[in-house]
């Protein structure tokens, strides 16, 4: 009897006594991990697009809107810490790890479980967030030996939101979209819908490319046959979508399909710069190549224990679920395809180097609730657990009015602001573009230079201090002024700039000379006029022959003999 009191006791602080429960399991883990792995400081592997989104939004502090190679939402949330913290990265990365760590990295858990709940029951539920703490460091030994270094110190620290990469926000927020959705598909009202929308939309603004989740939704709801709520889903994404035409507009020139090719620095014959046609456009968006999908999966069995273990669980998840709710099957089916068909027939998506965990990161939970759902399949125990212990979530206290007008305001603000400030014209930052790196000048970053008498030039400069993270130093070279002979293009003080009627662009071309960690340089120029940047670099190994540049000097301009 004791027994039977104390269950109902318990049931009565379900769900969120056992949730709370795996969210601190989750941040003790995670903390753990954090410790463990290697890192120089707040500075795990990164490899991805941080600097582009820190730099375009210590550009956005200053007034001015920056070339958007970028979505606009996680530029904006850079904006207070750039503002605050200054234009290098590494100041800024203590913060952006640890909002992640305390409000992102539980959200989806909560989400997982949510979705899961409402497919399987509420012990479902229980069991797929138990899973989300647990997998990612299950499998690690289900990898060959040679591949657990790509895992674990440059796949994990992505998944945990330990990086300042627009990745796994972009996952929390199409994983939160896909909650909503299944509500709505579970006899949720349009308040469910249009929340569902909305986030969608904010995923969207993360990473143009999240658009390939909006196709889920819609096939959801047509299984559902629920017209309305599909017209519902796609009016809530139209804010989301005006807000991105006018942030790549007002920095690009460009609409979200267009793309302006890149000068490449090192190039010796002159590119063409004919403009793409609409079709090569999508094409660039939308590639599908079965030679480069059939290269994923012969990745998989190259570096995992077992390909056909990996290819049986979606689609034997499939069919659990399926088993339960046809349209959100749907919702997953799609969800998981589209991103593994268009991004995985990209080059740039690669088992051996790990870019098909980062680049298709906002589909894996898409993956894991189709596993977490097998359990539905053993007879009569899956369809006893989820009538059993359904799970009813409560309606949202929020009038429709109420949500739209939100949803209205958190995309009016940025379209209003993206239309009111200037194109960035200061020259405040630049591209190195082999490198793929978008880098601020430090307006206060000025290092000094003394000529010595057998012509050595000395170059001095500040020590960068950041949160623990050791950094070292790269010097950089090039004449004060040149003609770069592929383009005819003038370049001044190692930038080369041109105004293309919108935000300009700068490309740094200069040589890059030596590295250190003392904050003295000495060189010997040849005859003519020169000019040297310093430029700041760190990188997860601390190993000063690897890492890329960070934030880069203003320029030392130095008379030639």
């Amino acid at each position: 009897m004791r027994a039977a009191e104390r269950a109902r006791a318990l049931a009565r602080h379900e769900p969120w006594s056992i949730l709370a429960a795996l969210v601190v399991a989750q941040w003790i883990a995670v903390a753990a991990f954090a410790l463990t792995v290697r890192r120089n400081g707040w500075l795990f592997y990164q490899g991805g697009d941080q600097t582009w989104f820190y730099t375009s939004g210590w550009i956005l502090a200053h007034g001015h809107v920056p070339e958007t190679f970028v979505g606009w939402v996680w530029t904006l949330a850079m904006v207070p810490l750039a503002a605050v913290a200054g234009p290098n990265f590494l100041a800024g990365v203590p913060a952006v790890v640890v909002v992640q760590y305390l409000v992102l990295l539980p959200l989806g858990l909560l989400c997982a479980y949510g979705i899961a709940s409402r497919v399987g029951g509420r012990w479902l539920g229980y069991w797929a967030a138990a899973w989300w703490v647990v997998v990612p460091y299950a499998v690690i030994q289900l990898f060959v030996d040679r591949y657990h270094e790509t895992y674990v110190e440059q796949v994990l620290p992505q998944a945990f939101g330990l990086t300042g990469l627009g990745d796994f926000p972009s996952m929390i927020a199409v994983l939160a979209s896909a909650y909503f959705v299944v509500r709505a598909l579970d006899g949720g009202t349009r308040v469910d819908v249009v929340a569902a929308g909305l986030l969608a939309g904010l995923a969207i603004g993360i990473k143009p490319a999240n658009g390939l989740f909006a196709l889920a939704p819609f096939a959801a709801f047509a299984l559902a046959r629920r017209w309305r709520a599909g017209l519902d889903f796609g009016v809530a994404l139209v804010p989301a979508l005006v807000t991105l035409v006018l942030w790549k507009y007002k920095g690009s020139g460009i609409a979200v399909l267009a793309s302006e090719p890149l000068r490449l620095a090192a190039s010796t014959e002159v590119p063409d710069f004919s403009p793409p046609t609409f079709w090569e456009r999508v094409r660039q968006y939308v590639p599908f190549d079965h030679d480069q999908i059939n290269q994923q999966f012969l990745g998989f069995r190259e570096y995992f224990w077992s390909a056909r273990l990996l290819e049986f669980i979606p689609v034997a998840g499939l069919l659990a679920v399926a088993r339960r709710s046809v349209p959100v099957a749907g919702l997953l089916a799609v969800w998981l395809g589209a991103f593994f068909v268009v991004k995985g027939s990209s080059e740039a998506v690669n088992v051996q180097t790990g870019s098909i965990w980062r680049l298709l990161m906002p589909a894996w939970p898409a993956y894991f609730l189709l596993g977490a759902s097998l359990p539905l399949l053993v007879p009569r125990f899956g369809t006893a657990i989820a009538d059993r212990y359904r799970s009813a979530a409560a309606p949202l206290r929020v009038r429709l009015r109420t949500l739209a007008a939100i949803g209205a305001a958190v995309f009016a603000i940025p379209a209003l602001l993206f239309l009111v400030l200037p194109s960035d014209d200061t020259e405040r930052a630049g591209m190195i573009q082999l490198r793929s790196l978008f880098l601020p000048i430090d307006p206060d970053f000025r290092p000094r230079g003394q000529a010595l008498g057998d012509g050595t030039v000395r170059i001095t400069f500040a020590k960068a201090e950041h949160s623990g993270i050791r950094p070292f130093y790269v010097l950089l070279r090039s004449p004060r002024r040149y003609v770069f002979p592929a383009t005819d293009d003038v370049v001044t003080q190692g930038l080369r700039c041109r105004d293309p009627g919108h935000a300009i662009r700068c490309t740094i071309e200069m040589e890059e000379l030596d590295r250190s960690r003392f904050t003295v340089f000495r060189e010997r120029p040849p005859a003519g006029d020169w000019t040297y940047r310093v430029g700041v670099s760190a990188n997860w190994l601390d190993d000063i022959e690897g890492g890329d540049i960070l934030v880069v000097s203003e320029p030392l301009d130095v008379a030639g003999r």
